[in-house]
C-alpha cells in the first residue's frame, strides 16, 4: 500500500522516524511522502502549548529533540524501523502544486495528520481515498477541540478513523475507541493518548484496506451530530476541573 501523509507544520519539523510512518512501515506499507502545508513556528508552538498544556508540551518538545526509538503497539512495547520519508512543502494542500505532487507520486491512500477541509480535486486523486483521525465520537462531536467539548459536555473521550468527503467530519467511521481518562489526566494529557491511540487504528484502517476492504463511499453529506469551534480558555479550564471531579 503506498500511502501520503498530510501535515501543517513549520518547514522545520522533522518527519525522521515519525511514529506512524515508522509503524506503517512495520506493517509492510510504503510511506511515499509527508505533504506540508507550512505554518509559522510561532503560530504552530501556541497552538500546540494550548491544546496540550504546559506540561506536556514541553516532555513532547523533550522527546523530539532527543528522539524516542520505540512506539506503544497493543499495549505493548516493540521495536520499529528507522524511517526519513521525502517532505514535499507547499502553501495549501488544495493547492494546484499539490496536486502535481500527488499526481507524480500516484498513491494508493491518503493520510491526514492535521489540516484543514481537502477539496475534491485532491480527494479525487489517491487510488483507494482518504481517511483522517478525529479526537472524538463521530457524528456527535464534529469540528474543532473535540477532546476538551467531549469532556465538558461529560461524554466518553474518544479516538475515530473516518472516510474523508466534502463536509466537515462527515465522512464514514472506520475504526472507533474510547479512553478511560485516570485521575491526574488533562485534557492535554488525553490528547496526548489520543495521539497514541490513533498510530494503532489508523495503521489497522491502512491494513484493512491493503487486505481488500472495500473504501466506503458516501454520496451525501448529511452529517449529524453537532458542529464544535474553538473552546475558550475558561470553559477548558472548566472541562478539565469536570475531568478531575469525575474521573
Amino acid at each position: 500500500m503506498k500511502v501520503v501523509l498530510f501535515s501543517r507544520v513549520p518547514r522545520w519539523y522533522s518527519f525522521k522516524n515519525e511514529r506512524l510512518a515508522r509503524r506503517l512501515t512495520a506493517d509492510g506499507h510504503e510511506v511515499a511522502g509527508v505533504v506540508v502545508e507550512v505554518t509559522s513556528t510561532l503560530a504552530s508552538l501556541r497552538e500546540w502549548k494550548k491544546k496540550l498544556g504546559a506540561d506536556v508540551f514541553l516532555t513532547k518538545v523533550k522527546q523530539k529533540i532527543f528522539g524516542k526509538k520505540t512506539a506503544a503497539v497493543s499495549g505493548s512495547e516493540v521495536k520499529l524501523p528507522e524511517v526519513s520519508p521525502k517532505v514535499y512543502f507547499v502553501d495549501s494542500h488544495n493547492s494546484p502544486e499539490c496536486v502535481a505532487i500527488l499526481n507524480k507520486i500516484e498513491p494508493d491512500l491518503i493520510v491526514l495528520r492535521g489540516c484543514g477541509i481537502i477539496k475534491k480535486q485532491v480527494l479525487d486523486v489517491p487510488k483507494i481515498g482518504v481517511i483522517n483521525p478525529h479526537y472524538a465520537k463521530l457524528p456527535d462531536f464534529r469540528g474543532m477541540d473535540v477532546t476538551e467539548w467531549s469532556v465538558l459536555c461529560g461524554a466518553d473521550v474518544a479516538v475515530s478513523v473516518h472516510t474523508v468527503n466534502e463536509g466537515v467530519d462527515t465522512g464514514v467511521v472506520l475504526r472507533s475507541e474510547t479512553i478511560q481518562p485516570s485521575k491526574i489526566d488533562t485534557v492535554g494529557s488525553l490528547r496526548d493518548k489520543s495521539a497514541a491511540l490513533v498510530v494503532d487504528l489508523l495503521a489497522a484502517a491502512v491494513s484493512d484496506f491493503a487486505n481488500g476492504k472495500k473504501f466506503p463511499f458516501v454520496e451525501s453529506n448529511e452529517p449529524g451530530g453537532s458542529q464544535f469551534f474553538q473552546m475558550h480558555d475558561r470553559l477548558k479550564s472548566l472541562a478539565n476541573q469536570r475531568l478531575n471531579k469525575f474521573a
